[in-house]
């Protein structure tokens, strides 16, 4: 299986198909937090008979390795693009490549890698995403834990409620962290002060998507009750260059669930890009 090292020293994994093909442009395929690259196992069987595609393991996902000393404010978007950058020149992939991203950290590497080096990027794909970072632990439990109905409306919720979610989601995110076991109250204080900055930081500072300059398919879910589809809608009117298309009776693994719905959208852009 192949490997490379990263700049913490692990070993991630990734996987290379077509890898000698020299025409469409390459594919780099993002999977979402807690998932691994074979959640594109369905739209592997029909991109790869005619891209070079690459997917893989971001840190501390599937096959890869996960830092031991990593600390619970680490941010997987950030880290995974220099991972990324590192990955593109062991590859000698120096030409503009279609980025695929699912889900809010998926979706999110691909935007911010798209902002860091627009010269990289051809074309972007974002299947159920959004601008919020929940790319770490914390922000994870935290978006996890909410109803559905405050996700479905975050943004008319949130500004009036945020003290009241915190009030009762931190006691689960402790618990999730740190587990049954007895901790100072001092300890609990600086994990609670943790929770209360990173979720403050994820709703005061999303990813700014409008200033993303390449084509770009944003793909929604009807049913999707952790990206949800006002989520697909906003980024879809925040960017520029961008088509937005909505999969009826469908929820957050759409690409697993409706693949043929998915890769039809998704070779129809490609051919629509000429690449």
């Amino acid at each position: 299986m192949p490997y490379y090292k990263n700049k913490n020293n692990l070993n991630l994994f990734y996987e290379i198909f077509n890898g000698h093909h020299n025409g469409k442009t390459p594919i780099l395929m993002l999977h979402g937090f807690g998932s691994s690259a074979g959640f594109f196992q369905e739209q592997l069987h029909v991109l790869k008979s005619k891209h070079k595609v690459v997917v893989f393991d971001a840190e501390g996902h599937g096959k890869s390795e996960k830092n031991p000393q990593e600390k619970l404010d680490t941010h997987l978007i950030r880290d995974s693009i220099v991972d990324i950058q590192e990955l593109l020149y062991i590859l000698r992939l120096d030409e503009p490549i279609v980025i695929i991203g699912h889900s809010l950290v998926g979706g999110g590497i691909a935007q911010q890698f798209a902002l860091d080096f627009p010269e990289q990027v051809k074309s972007l794909i974002l299947l159920n995403s959004g601008k919020f970072l929940i790319d770490n632990t914390i922000r994870n439990i935290f978006w996890n834990l909410l109803p559905q109905l405050v996700r479905m409306e975050f943004n008319e919720l949130i500004l009036d409620n945020i003290e009241i979610l915190l009030d009762k989601t931190i006691p689960f995110i402790r618990g999730a962290l740190m587990g049954d076991e007895d901790y100072t109250d001092f300890v609990y204080d600086r994990l609670d002060g943790m929770v209360e900055t990173e979720i403050f930081d994820m709703i005061q500072h999303p990813l700014d998507p409008s200033k993303i300059r390449c084509p770009t398919l944003v793909i929604g879910a009807e049913l999707d009750n952790y990206a949800p589809l006002w989520m697909s809608k906003d980024l879809a009117e925040t960017i520029p260059d961008s088509r937005y298309s909505v999969v009826p009776m469908c929820g957050h693994f759409g690409p697993n669930h409706r693949p043929e719905e998915y890769n039809k959208l998704i070779l129809d852009f490609l051919e629509e890009m000429n690449v």
